[in-house]
């Protein structure tokens, strides 16, 4: 049985046999089937190259029912046990992370954490910048980030309530560490501030949504590019990451 992998790739995709031949058999793509931040997933055929990592991504796909021709996926940079498709990964890693501060407001004892609002900058990002102009696909970029923006204004809603409890510092970090958001300086510096012994009342934050997902969504877009993805499977997200250069969720926690 193949032994499944715990950290995935940041990036993968999912294509058809003949498409996979046809890439092993090119000298300008076949590169792609060894590049270190994605894998090129068959949908049935024996892996050429890497085959070990192709076939255990291959078994947690199948087990989780998102083996699909030309799926693009983006791994979780909270979970690196999992893959998030592609033209979801932007809500999905942005709610992530407010849920994710929500848990560690109530390993601190907080009573009440309050999303406030979203802001979204649509200003093309640095590590874009120089590969827009291999994207010949990449088409209505600014119409897709307002998309993202309505969807995300419109259906993010979240309040949640606690009875409130003493505040574990130490339970807080090792969430902390656990989610992979020990980079950010707002996540830190709230558990900090609990560590003091003063205990808090309010504490309203702004949080970056997409810090810990740039390297993820970098790696998906890259290899979109790379393999010109075609807009029925990853256009959505090629589109929206090179509109959205960050999003940032105000969130008040009440003790």
């Amino acid at each position: 049985m193949t032994e499944i992998v715990t950290a995935l790739p940041p990036a993968a995709i999912v294509v058809a046999d003949k498409a996979y031949r046809a890439i092993a058999s090119d000298p300008l793509r076949v590169h792609l089937l060894d590049a270190p931040d994605s894998l090129v997933v068959p949908y049935s055929a024996e892996p050429v190259a890497r085959a070990e990592s192709v076939l255990a991504v291959r078994d947690k796909l199948i087990a989780r029912d998102m083996l699909n021709v030309d799926q693009l996926l983006v791994r979780n940079p909270y979970d690196v046990s999992a893959y998030t498709p592609a033209d979801e990964a932007v809500e999905t890693f942005v709610k992530a992370k407010y849920y994710h501060l929500a848990s560690i407001a109530g390993l601190l004892g907080a009573t009440s954490v309050k999303f406030v609002k979203v802001e979204i900058e649509q200003e093309k990002s640095d590590f874009l910048t120089k590969v827009k102009s291999d994207m010949k696909a990449v088409t209505g970029a600014a119409d897709v980030g307002q998309s993202v923006k309505k969807n995300l204004e419109g259906r993010f809603d979240a309040s949640t309530e606690y009875v409130g409890k003493e505040a574990d510092v130490a339970g807080a970090r090792e969430f902390m560490i656990a989610r992979r958001l020990m980079n950010d300086p707002d996540v830190v510096g709230l558990i900090d501030l609990c560590a003091t012994g003063n205990p808090l009342r309010k504490h309203r934050v702004k949080i970056n949504g997409l810090r810990e997902s740039t390297n993820t969504l970098k790696a998906g877009f890259d290899l979109a590019v790379a393999l010109q993805v075609p807009m029925t499977t990853g256009g959505n997200f090629t589109r929206a990451v090179e509109s959205i250069s960050s999003i940032e969720v105000t969130t008040e926690i009440t003790w």
